[in-house]
């Protein structure tokens, strides 16, 4: 087929897909008609990929005056330059590893997906199966697929832990970007711990939400970071009335020397010694799966206790609404069966849930059946959402409305 008629085609598909009234779709034809959409996007995003690796690889765009392929296209379509570098990306690990490209070609992994893999499949561990990375990310977002990356790796060491930690400690960086109308951006790389000890710090300082407060997180957080230099400026670091904290799950055994890693709230693996490090430093609190103090109370208490809180973050990790990432720390506690209708503060009648779907689920019509470890929700229009703990969950992108 020549380009002519290649380029006939691909409108003729642009001009079908315009042409739809999403308007005059039925609810369940609706999602059928997004999710169909969007493996068709996928195959014509892996398309256009591969055809921008071969222009880079052979040097199509010298003489042109552009740097690379991705220079090029960014000049003359006006697609972000960091964008089509995304896409070449997606084109060479596709072309490391003949799995993954077979899985994206299925519709098992999304290009986004493939994507996130980039390093991972470009130079695996010595001895890594990166056909066994491809089945563990399928179905599963960037997001989860870069967790799953770590995992991997964390498998599959090739250096000691405190050799990696040293490693990581030398690659610390604070940036700040030159002023755009009267505002400096910026971006710092910190080690996981360092980070998020960083990041609990301006978020307690910024305040938490509430209906009278119109930030975002986003602004809460700056705000907090400023104030923080304010107080250091003036002499005045000496903590807030809640300390920040960084809450770590470990298995018991760990601090008796065992090689199993740590979690933070926000599922950050924590290698083992410096979990043990950390055991000792009155300042972080320590979340313990061995714990022996008594968290169910009946109905003696309405809402659940810090202690319950730790149990519940190191239980269910964030919002249990299938497909949500939203961390622990921005959840609210629910009651399975409702206080009012007769439940207790027990943590078998307790999970998480961010607000949000905490809204979505007292919805009128809403009805939750099972139990707090084994949950299923259905909605008013009878779509059902899965609420699995996070070790059980199902990585299938499909949705129960469009399956």
């Amino acid at each position: 087929m020549d380009l002519d008629a290649v380029l006939a085609r691909c409108e003729m598909a642009a001009e079908a897909v315009a042409s739809l009234d999403a308007s005059l779709l039925h609810h369940h034809e609706f999602f059928v008609f997004v999710e169909a959409l969007q493996r068709h996007l996928d195959q014509v995003h892996v398309a256009h990929a591969r055809v921008l690796r071969h222009g880079q690889d052979t040097g199509r765009y010298i003489g042109t005056g552009a740097r690379s392929m991705a220079d090029w296209v960014s000049q003359h379509t006006g697609a972000g330059y960091g964008e089509t570098v995304g896409k070449v990306r997606l084109a060479d690990a596709l072309s490391y590893s003949p799995v993954l490209s077979e899985a994206v070609r299925s519709g098992d992994v999304s290009p986004a997906t493939a994507q996130a893999l980039f390093s991972a499949v470009a130079a695996p561990p010595e001895g890594a199966d990166v056909g066994e990375l491809v089945e563990r990310v399928k179905g599963a977002d960037p997001r989860a697929a870069r967790a799953e990356v770590e995992a991997w790796r964390a498998e599959h060491p090739t250096e000691s832990p405190e050799d990696a930690e040293e490693r990581r400690h030398q690659q610390r960086a604070l940036v700040f970007h030159g002023p755009v109308d009267g505002m400096i951006s910026g971006s710092f790389t910190l080690p996981t711990l360092a980070a998020r000890q960083v990041q609990a710090t301006v978020a307690s300082l910024g305040g938490k939400p509430s209906e009278t407060d119109l930030r975002t997180t986003a602004q809460r957080c700056a705000d907090g970071l400023v104030l923080l230099a304010d107080a250091y400026a003036k002499g005045a670091v000496v903590g807030g009335r809640e300390r920040a904290t960084v809450l770590v799950t470990v298995p018991a055994d760990t601090l008796r020397g065992g090689s199993a890693a740590g979690s933070t709230v926000q599922g950050d693996a924590v290698p083992a010694h410096v979990v043990r490090r950390l055991a000792g430093d009155a300042r972080v609190r320590r979340v313990l799966t061995a714990g022996s103090e008594v968290l169910d109370l009946g109905r003696s208490v309405r809402w659940a206790t810090t202690s319950q809180w730790e149990a519940l973050v190191a239980r269910d990790g964030g919002c249990r609404w299938e497909h949500c990432s939203i961390p622990a720390t921005w959840c609210d506690v629910d009651h399975f069966v409702a206080w009012e209708h007769g439940g207790t503060s027990d943590l078998d009648n307790l999970w998480l849930l961010c607000r949000h779907h905490h809204t979505e689920r007292h919805r009128p019509g809403v009805t939750l059946t099972g139990t707090v470890h084994e949950p299923q929700l259905t909605l008013a229009d009878g779509t059902t959402i899965a609420c699995p703990l996070p070790h059980s969950r199902p990585r299938s992108r499909r949705s129960s409305a469009a399956a």
